[in-house]
């Protein structure tokens, strides 16, 4: 398909996301089959940070594209950034599973295996495993802050679309949050 020329290792780019998006609001299912190959793998590694499961993970990335696929259909242009638009439905759809399983206090120890990554390398995998642990420590504001710039590293500009704070607040919470977490190395002696 044609589209698929657009799609690298990093995704499609904003230019090509608009072109992508104004042909599938046309009609061009190949434009929104590549729009969903692109952003899928972010959306379902952002949904794993957030479930209790891959299972759930999956049904909370498909729900993601389900919900923006049906918002495409019903407005009549989009208007803004695509990935923060797709991410703000996920942590909606995450945080409304999160309300239908009841939870209890999770420690640890109870959390799920790691999510597959596509990394090979074992460091990486260790260093992802170690901040699963850090971030678990953390207020659910600032862990999300920390997840979203480092798990999912997207910009600051990115993130406050995403939660919908001020560039400057996001700057200092995730200041505050990463000065939490150098505190618990201090203290713990990670490594």
């Amino acid at each position: 398909m044609i589209w698929d020329v657009l799609i690298d290792r990093k995704g499609v780019n904003r230019i090509q996301t608009e072109l992508l998006l104004r042909k599938a609001q046309s009609g061009d299912t190949g434009a929104l089959d590549t729009l969903i190959t692109a952003y899928y793998p972010q959306i379902l590694n952002y949904c794993r940070w957030h479930t209790a499961d891959e299972q759930q993970a999956q049904d909370a990335a498909q729900e993601t594209f389900l919900k923006a696929v049906r918002w495409l259909d019903s407005c009549g242009g989009f208007q803004g950034a695509f990935r923060p638009f797709l991410y703000k439905i996920a942590k909606n759809i995450c945080i409304d599973l999160n309300r239908t399983t009841e939870r209890t206090e999770v420690s640890l120890e109870s959390l799920p295996g790691e999510p597959a990554y596509q990394e090979s390398g074992f460091a990486a995998a260790e260093e992802k495993a170690n901040l699963r642990a850090l971030t678990a420590q953390l207020e659910p504001e600032q862990r999300e802050l920390v997840l979203l710039r480092f798990a999912q590293q997207l910009k600051l500009r990115e993130i406050a679309q995403i939660t919908g704070l001020p560039l400057r607040t996001v700057q200092s919470r995730l200041r505050a949050a990463l000065k939490t977490l150098k505190m618990q190395l201090e203290k713990e002696d990670w490594r």
